[in-house]
């Protein structure tokens, strides 16, 4: 990996203290903080395995379901079941202690079911942005535009999270974004 000729500040995603990061991809202050999150994932991994097989094992046919397989099923928290049977939302059946049924259509018209696909696609994803050079500025012309130095073009870009895209030696950003920007000061 490469290491970076400077100091990077960094905040640590599982402790969140402050460290100087060794590299430009550093997440972690420590190999403690480190193992944490392979842990972390690893467990999130076994949750996952362990609620599609409890899925499949749910007979299509069979019309009252218990909150657990409520939970495999759709992917929402027993809470939010358990809210939703009290407001009245979902009816509910108790056969006896921890004996909750609910039917399995009520609870289809509300959230719809969850397979593996359809979770991958809930985790965040960084969204890429396409621009048309027509449609963006370089650092450059910002500079000459508004009369102010490339790197407080580049300090205002930074501060102020716009988005920008280098495409060989040229930066370029969204005008529509530097317009708003700098035409209010």
């Amino acid at each position: 990996m490469p290491s970076s000729k400077f100091i990077l500040q960094k905040t640590c995603e599982i402790c969140g203290k402050q460290f100087n990061a060794k590299t430009v991809y550093s997440k972690f202050c420590s190999k403690k903080c480190s193992n944490a999150e392979y842990r972390k994932k690893k467990a999130q991994e076994k949750q996952e395995e362990k609620r599609k097989q409890l899925a499949e094992r749910i007979p299509a046919e069979r019309p009252y379901i218990s909150i657990t397989e409520a939970v495999a099923l759709y992917g929402i928290s027993r809470d939010t079941i358990y809210r939703q049977i009290r407001k009245g939302n979902i009816p509910a059946v108790n056969l006896g202690e921890r004996l909750n049924r609910i039917n399995k259509a009520n609870i289809e018209l509300m959230f719809p079911p969850v397979n593996s696909s359809n979770i991958a696609s809930m985790k965040e994803q960084p969204q890429k942005l396409i621009y048309d050079q027509s449609e963006c500025y370089t650092i450059g012309e910002i500079s000459e535009k508004y009369g102010i130095s490339p790197s407080t073009v580049n300090k205002a870009i930074r501060k102020n999270s716009i988005p920008r895209k280098q495409i060989g030696k040229f930066v370029y950003v969204p005008k529509a974004e530097i317009d708003q920007l700098f035409d209010n000061k």
